[in-house]
């Protein structure tokens, strides 16, 4: 029984062996011929160049030397813009004053005027609820309290009036204008 089991793996071994041998001998008939295909090719490219006159020899030279500086001077325009957003990018955080607020505080007349104290935001939330209570309390102490319509707007700086055109003037034709 062994020596049945022995002559199977002995056959199974060989035709398997056999029909790698096989294909090795394919693979490396097929390879030599796609080698010698591209060997052919490249020799067939190679005297074509050569074959070029110096006419187009020269044109091709020159024009592969102008791309390469339109490659150089795009790339040199594009890292300068990148270099001018990025430096713009991190002086905006520099040159940004922090956020003020201005308050308008009532006065006896029912107006309001502006607070001569201006606040960033660190202080803000805190004294702007001190003054909350403050004028509440301002507002408290009067006989009528101001109106809350009676606000009087800032004053903004207006655009001036768009010019007059001028007056048409008549010609009169054939007298001299003296």
């Amino acid at each position: 029984m062994s020596s049945m089991i022995n002559n199977l793996g002995t056959k199974l071994f060989k035709s398997v062996t056999d029909k790698a041998g096989d294909l090795g001998d394919k693979f490396e008939s097929e390879f030599s011929r796609l080698s010698q295909n591209i060997t052919a090719e490249v020799d067939s490219i190679v005297t074509e160049v050569i074959s070029l006159s110096a006419f187009i020899k020269f044109t091709l030279v020159i024009l592969c030397v102008l791309l390469i500086f339109a490659i150089i001077r795009l790339g040199a325009f594009g890292w300068r813009c990148i270099f001018y957003k990025a430096k713009s990018w991190l002086k905006v955080d520099e040159n940004r004053p922090p956020p003020q607020v201005i308050l308008l505080m009532p006065t006896e007349n029912g107006h309001y005027r502006r607070s001569s104290l201006v606040y960033t935001d660190q202080q803000t939330k805190n004294i702007l609820d001190r003054l909350e209570r403050d004028s509440l309390e301002i507002f408290n102490e009067y006989d009528s309290p101001p109106k809350k319509t009676s606000v009087t707007p800032l004053k903004t700086r207006e655009a001036p009036p768009p010019p007059t055109p001028p007056k048409p003037q008549s010609l009169r034709i054939g007298k001299d204008v003296g």
